[in-house]
């Protein structure tokens, strides 16, 4: 039987959206969305093409396009800011690394982190010998045209330009898209050696189940702009049912267990 709750962490939230929604015109992108993430946890956000994913992300960093008004409340670490209105301005302290890294291609690898540096925070910003040290295939490739890097390379480096913000919250959109499997193995690992060593804090957005497991530690499932189920632990024996909610075949589906709920 499924349990019916509200969204609920361990630990203190260290970033809590309220009632957020995002509209294109008359088009709803994203509705009523609440959520909370501890700090120094994994949540991935799973979800269909075209079910919201990336218009919250960038709800949540402050990046959403012209012509895209929003409504709720974002709190930070304990600082409220209320998103009404159509646009606000990009918080330092909570990145986003884009579907396929979106790095400048004619830039070099060192020139994209640099540029990526100066929009952190003051004081608090890394540098690239720390990106290299997470990603030491960068450092070999500093040099080379961010264009001509494989697509790996790419979403690594589009991971090292979010860190050099030092954010306290990363969020990454859908970081395996197109990826060969070693390349998605190491990219997993990193970010979860990441997490563990610097604290930080992961929304991640994922459209392929079979990945979920490694990306993150619990997870949330958007549908049509709206989260509709919570999964609270992510193991082996929930891939099926997950898989079955993304297809759209949740309700027929054999039942989830109790540590997946509705919310």
């Amino acid at each position: 039987m499924v349990q019916i709750e509200r969204e609920t962490v361990d630990a203190p939230a260290l970033l809590h959206a309220e009632q957020l929604n995002v509209r294109y015109g008359r088009q709803i992108a994203v509705r009523a969305v609440d959520l909370q993430l501890a700090r120094g946890e994994s949540v991935a956000l799973a979800g269909a093409n075209g079910a919201g994913k990336t218009s919250l992300l960038t709800a949540l960093a402050g990046v959403v396009p012209p012509g895209a008004a929003l409504s709720g409340r974002v709190t930070l670490d304990g600082r409220a800011h209320d998103l009404a209105g159509r646009r606000r301005a990009p918080d330092p302290a909570i990145a986003l690394v884009p579907e396929r890294g979106k790095v400048f291609g004619l830039l070099t690898v060192e020139e994209n982190l640099r540029v990526a540096r100066g929009a952190g925070l003051a004081g608090a910003r890394l540098t690239s010998d720390d990106v290299y040290g997470w990603f030491p295939r960068l450092r070999e490739r500093r040099r080379t045209l961010a264009g001509n890097l494989s697509g790996g390379e790419q979403q690594m480096l589009g991971i090292g330009m979010g860190l050099m913000r030092a954010p306290r919250v990363l969020l990454l959109d859908e970081p395996t898209l197109g990826l060969a499997v070693p390349v998605i193995e190491e990219v997993c690992e990193r970010l979860a050696a990441l997490r563990d060593a610097l604290g930080l804090t992961l929304l991640v957005a994922e459209s392929d189940s079979q990945w979920l497991p490694r990306l993150a530690q619990r997870a949330l499932i958007i549908d049509r702009g709206a989260l509709v189920h919570r999964v609270g632990r992510l193991d082996a024996a929930q891939l099926d049912a997950i898989h079955d909610i993304l297809l759209g075949i949740g309700a027929t589906a054999s039942p989830l267990s109790d540590e997946v709920g509705h919310v």
